[in-house]
């Protein structure tokens, strides 16, 4: 991503992640993309939700494909444990406080069409769609493979809010070592 409206897509995913969409406004997105108010508004004339969405399709786009990649190119195992470490490096640890971005934006409050819900739901479920085919190809069977990918996205969902609110990794290291076990289960260790 470059350019004026790709730096204020970065900066509102990054500031959602750490203070909520309902916590972020357009000032504060201003600021830290280094651009005028106006700037904004021209590139976002659909206002928040208009932003929110892009951010949602955008980054969503960059996480799912590098899901996608792992998965093609790595066993089950291997895919999930790489996707867990995006998490945990993005979304974790660092200065920044723990939170994701997508979770953000679909709990906005102000979503009365629902097009937040959509753009969140669109990425889950992409990415949830990617890992339950990488396990099918090693031989788990659909159902299970569905719900494991279920599993996958939820849980680690769940553990960034968990260690958020402990503002501790144990959370988050616990699902991993669950997830994996599951996912070492599933496919005999492959």
């Amino acid at each position: 991503m470059s350019g004026t409206r790709d730096r204020m897509v970065l900066a509102a995913a990054g500031l959602f992640r750490d203070q909520g969409y309902d916590g972020t406004g357009f000032r504060d997105v201003v600021q830290a993309a280094g651009t005028s108010q106006g700037v904004i508004y021209h590139h976002f004339p659909g206002g928040k939700t208009e932003l929110g969405v892009a951010v949602a399709v955008a980054v969503g786009e960059w996480v799912a494909a590098g899901v996608e990649s792992a998965c093609a190119a790595m066993s089950p195992r291997e895919a999930v444990s790489g996707l867990l470490d995006v998490i945990e490096s993005n979304l974790i640890r660092g200065d920044m406080r723990p939170g994701c971005p997508f979770v953000a934006i679909a709990f906005a409050a102000d979503d009365d069409e629902g097009r937040l819900r959509h753009a969140s739901d669109a990425f889950f479920t992409r990415v949830r769609a990617v890992l339950s085919d990488c396990l099918m190809r090693a031989g788990v069977d659909p159902a299970d493979a569905d719900a494991c990918a279920a599993l996958a996205v939820s849980a680690s969902e769940g553990a960034i809010v968990l260690s958020r609110a402990r503002q501790d990794i144990e959370p988050f290291e616990a699902t991993r070592r669950a997830l994996l076990d599951h996912v070492d289960r599933l496919t005999g260790g492959k």
